[in-house]
Parts: C-alpha cells; sequence; structure tokens
C-alpha cells in the first residue's frame, strides 16, 4: 500500500428508503445505537461531542468519543473521530482526528449514501496503515448494518 493509498476511504451504498429515513437513522441516538451497535451518550447537534460505547465484538465496551461538524437535514452529516482509538491506556487527545462525511441523495424512492473518511495522512506513521485497515473494512460492514436496519424498519 502507498501513501497515496492510505489517505481517504470512499464507501456507497443503495438504500431502499427516502433520504428523510436514512437521516433518522445516522441521526436519532436511538437508531443510531441499533444499527451501528454502540451506545450513544450526548445530543447529536453541530459542536457537540457524542461519546459511544461498542457493543459489538471484540470491541465491546470500547469507549469514544466523536464531535459532530456539521448536520444539514437529510443530506450531509459530518464528524470528525480518533481513528482506531481502542486502547484505553493511550492518549490519543493530540492526534489528529479523521473526517467522516456522510452524504445522501434521493435516487427515485431510494437514497445513495456516500461516507468518505479524510485525514488520514495526519495521523502517526505508527498507526496509520492499521487504523485505516480497520477502519476500510468497518465502513463496509457497518454499512451493510445500515441498509439492514433501515429497510427492515421502513
Amino acid at each position: 500500500m502507498t501513501k497515496l493509498d492510505l489517505i481517504r476511504i470512499d464507501r456507497t451504498i443503495e438504500i431502499q428508503a427516502a433520504p428523510e429515513r436514512v437521516w433518522r437513522s445516522l441521526t436519532d441516538p436511538g437508531e443510531l445505537s441499533a444499527w451501528f451497535r454502540v451506545t450513544v451518550e450526548g445530543p447529536m447537534e453541530p459542536g457537540k461531542e457524542v461519546w459511544m460505547t461498542s457493543q459489538e465484538g471484540s470491541c465491546s465496551g470500547t469507549r469514544f468519543c466523536v464531535w459532530i461538524v456539521e448536520m444539514s437535514p437529510p443530506r450531509r452529516l459530518v464528524w470528525q473521530w480518533h481513528p482506531g482509538m481502542v486502547d484505553a491506556t493511550v492518549d490519543y487527545s493530540r492526534e489528529p482526528r479523521t473526517t467522516v462525511t456522510f452524504t445522501l441523495e434521493p435516487v427515485g424512492k431510494a437514497t445513495k449514501l456516500s461516507i468518505a473518511e479524510t485525514g488520514f495522512d495526519e495521523i502517526s506513521l505508527a498507526r496509520r496503515a492499521r487504523v485505516f485497515g480497520d477502519n476500510s473494512q468497518g465502513w463496509a460492514e457497518v454499512l451493510a448494518w445500515l441498509k439492514d436496519h433501515v429497510e427492515k424498519n421502513s
């Protein structure tokens, strides 16, 4: 993998539901908890931090924070986080964050959801390849969870 390969993650999925329905799944704490398999603490509002605790597999119990940067319903949600923050003994507060942008576009009666995670080039070389790989695989998995959740609950 070259340095250029480690700059951003892009994923796109089509969900058989209107953008407003997909938006609710991304921004309502109860809905987000269900499909993202986390507990959510804090308001989903621009300028706020939201703490999440994983309820899934080997990451179960891992607590992490996302900073809500932008909410433009029902088209765009942007958050920042420390990617791969899984070691509770390490202080990541001085490490740069990556930015995750969710973009929703209507496609007939469906929604094209695109996710872009950028900023990996700012992550330390010691962590970059691992967190990029983890998140690249992770976004593919959680998008399937989101699609399943929305389509079963629409």
